[in-house]
């Protein structure tokens, strides 16, 4: 995992890292911690007063009856403008941009929340979806030649090995396939940080909660990118308000897919010709 603790102007050993090393990149001390703190209030009230809502790769915690230590928070857009605020950081979109373009979207942005004695998660990977195990159902030829998906960790509290920090394998996204027991896993790592901090990795590592064996939870807020022409796995925009959506920022108006026509219903298109260099030159 490549550490940065000071600001960054050649964002080329990031996307080095991402693409072809450990696929895992931390920047320290990113965040305000009161912006932090808010953003941890708001998370845990929800996860406390809300009913069990859907989470993934948690099929041996549903097996022992602890699926509840392990919740989520979805939709964070519309949980508090405090999620707006941490979402479009200009590290955030400077990576971002010049992985997966300038246009990328938000796919999903929740919050997961470990308590003690939570099981975690089964390795697996995010790109192109989740359920990239079920391999019949994707195109042949699918490789990790380029980015299509990028993960954000945002940790609201500490992430230690103790408190089940992510944990993932080095280098696993240069070669595309869903974890198998098969694979050699020895090499299992953890991404280790503390509140403040923003971690970037690629879609393609294999990666998974870990258990929570300390005596605190373990909050952080996920979020996936994705290019402008892939599927969102999280429905962001019906859950909002007219309000919310004409009062947003143009970086918000982004993530959302708000500022990108397509898809649309062309049949009642009034565009006669707006696609192509030739139309891009007048």
């Amino acid at each position: 995992m490549l550490e940065i603790n000071k600001p960054l102007s050649d964002y080329k050993k990031v996307l080095d890292e991402l693409l072809f090393g450990s696929g895992v990149v931390l920047f320290k001390k990113v965040f305000d911690l009161n912006k932090i703190n808010e953003a941890r209030d708001i998370v845990n009230k929800f996860a406390e007063n809300q009913d069990q809502k859907e989470s993934h790769f948690n099929s041996e915690a549903e097996a022992s009856g602890k699926i509840h230590l392990q919740q989520r928070v979805w939709n964070l857009f519309g949980k508090g403008q405090v999620f707006s605020d941490l979402i479009t950081n200009d590290i955030i979109f400077n990576v971002i941009s010049k992985l997966l373009g300038t246009e990328f979207f938000c796919g999903s942005y929740c919050a997961s929340r470990l308590l003690p004695g939570s099981l975690g998660q089964e390795l697996h990977l995010d790109y192109p979806y989740w359920d990239f195990y079920k391999s019949e159902t994707f195109p042949i030829g699918l490789n990790s030649s380029f980015a299509q998906n990028c993960q954000v960790t945002i940790p609201l509290d500490i992430c230690s090995k103790e408190s089940g920090a992510t944990a993932y394998i080095p280098g696993s996204q240069k070669n595309l396939h869903y974890p198998t027991q098969k694979d050699d896993l020895t090499n299992k790592q953890q991404m280790i940080a503390e509140p403040g901090d923003l971690v970037f990795f690629n879609g393609n590592c294999w990666h998974g909660a870990s258990p929570n064996n300390s005596d605190y939870q373990r909050a952080a807020l996920l979020i996936e990118f994705l290019p402008k022409y892939i599927k969102p796995v999280e429905d962001l925009v019906s859950y909002l308000d007219k309000d919310f959506k004409d009062n947003s920022s143009d970086r918000v108006r982004q993530l959302l897919g708000l500022n990108y026509e397509y898809p649309k219903i062309m049949d009642s298109s009034k565009k006669l010709n707006n696609i192509g260099i030739g139309y891009k030159t007048k």
